[in-house]
């Protein structure tokens, strides 16, 4: 990253975390930043939470989580000074080899598959990982662009949630939202079955 980009970056941080934001925010990120955190914020069962994927746009959201053990996790280790201050440089489908099993409230993995995420075998290894590390009724916000050119595996012909169930939550009240844009992007609210994860 060039040092202009570096600066522009920090100030918007810097500026959020003062509640300007001056970005040119996509709708999804707006759904997600301004329905779904606010609404996981609200619900105190939800007090240990992974965020999956860090860039520039998403330094801030250790901030906003910094009443809760928000974990922020990301494989690209220049990345990581997006993440926050509890932070883990690794694939997410080797997320159980750094949380316990059932330790986590939530997991956030927005905007991943696709976008390095892309093969069968590293996606159902994910979502296994997930599963492991959430405890049951723990919940997975999956948010993918249902899109061809960032839709790999055709994730909606695929049984790829084993071991959870869609919930309806928060203000969107449904288990999937698609928001009407032109990436399409989807969110999955998926709830972790009461069963005991398998190894």
């Amino acid at each position: 990253m060039n040092l202009a980009r570096t600066i522009k970056s920090s100030a918007h941080g810097w500026l959020i975390r003062r509640g300007v934001d001056i970005r040119r925010v996509r709708p999804d990120r707006r759904v997600l930043e301004q329905q779904i955190f606010p609404w996981l914020l609200s619900m105190p069962e939800y007090r240990r939470l992974l965020f999956v994927g860090c860039a520039w746009y998403t330094q801030h959201y250790p901030w906003l989580f910094r009443q809760r053990e928000f974990w922020t996790m990301e494989c690209d280790p220049n990345l990581a000074r997006f993440g926050g201050r509890r932070h883990v440089i690794d694939t997410c489908e080797r997320v159980g080899n750094h949380f316990a099993v059932a330790s986590l409230d939530a997991v956030i993995c927005n905007g991943v598959y696709g976008y390095g995420l892309d093969e069968a075998s590293a996606l159902d290894a994910a979502i296994r990982g997930f599963h492991r590390v959430l405890r049951p009724g723990g919940l997975l916000v999956f948010g993918w662009n249902n899109v061809p050119a960032n839709d790999p595996l055709g994730l909606e012909s695929r049984s790829s949630f084993q071991g959870f169930h869609h919930v309806a939550v928060g203000p969107l009240g449904a288990g999937r939202y698609e928001v009407p844009s032109r990436n399409r992007h989807t969110f999955e609210f998926l709830e972790r079955a009461e069963r005991t994860a398998a190894a």
